[in-house]
């Protein structure tokens, strides 16, 4: 029945039984936050397991002021936009958009704006591909191929497909993740 604070000061004393207790209140609470904006429970779980750490790690210097609640709160919502930028090249990015822009997010005028410029940006990014390269992203992206599938239709190697989409990939992050309307449609959709 210790408070947050009581908790906190005994955590920075080594207190590994308070850390414990800290971590079963609230684990749930913000397994919960990670998972809507995630929609993943594995990477979910990663991400309040790294919020965590990180709070142990630092408890000899972290100083939180305002509420625990809120700090892992927000915490928890930056490690979820970091991770997202970090393996967003592993998804579909028309496809994240438009679940973001249907299922997440309530209708704007800015946000579909926002939207609309990013998927420019994509088309844009496509279009610029080599032919070679674009026609696999294509083939992968929009028609749902395999690798496999893919090799077999353009008489190519599966290791040559995998090439094509690694950089078609990077290209398209390179183009789109650091642009403010994405920041913007990150941060909007997880909070």
């Amino acid at each position: 029945m210790y408070t947050d604070k009581e908790l906190l000061e005994r955590i920075s004393e080594n207190d590994s039984t308070a850390f414990t207790i800290l971590y079963r209140r609230y684990w749930e609470e913000m397994f919960v936050v990670a998972v809507k904006a995630l929609r993943e429970k594995t990477n979910a779980a990663d991400v309040i397991q790294d919020v965590f750490l990180s709070l142990w790690n630092r408890r000899h210097t972290l100083k939180i002021e305002g509420s625990l609640i809120n700090y892992l709160h927000t915490a928890v919502r930056y490690k979820a936009i970091h991770h997202i930028e970090k393996n967003v090249t592993r998804r579909d990015y028309l496809a994240v958009l438009a679940d973001v822009s249907v299922n997440w997010l309530p209708p704007n005028a800015e946000v579909d704006l926002q939207l609309e410029e990013l998927q420019k940006a994509l088309s844009s990014a496509v279009t610029k591909m080599p032919p070679k390269m674009q026609q696999v992203y294509i083939l992968s992206r929009q028609q749902q191929l395999s690798h496999k599938e893919i090799a077999e239709q353009l008489s190519v190697s599966v290791e040559t497909v995998k090439k094509h989409i690694q950089h078609a990939l990077q290209l398209i992050k390179t183009a789109i993740q650091y642009t403010p309307t994405f920041i913007s449609v990150l941060i909007s959709y997880l909070f």
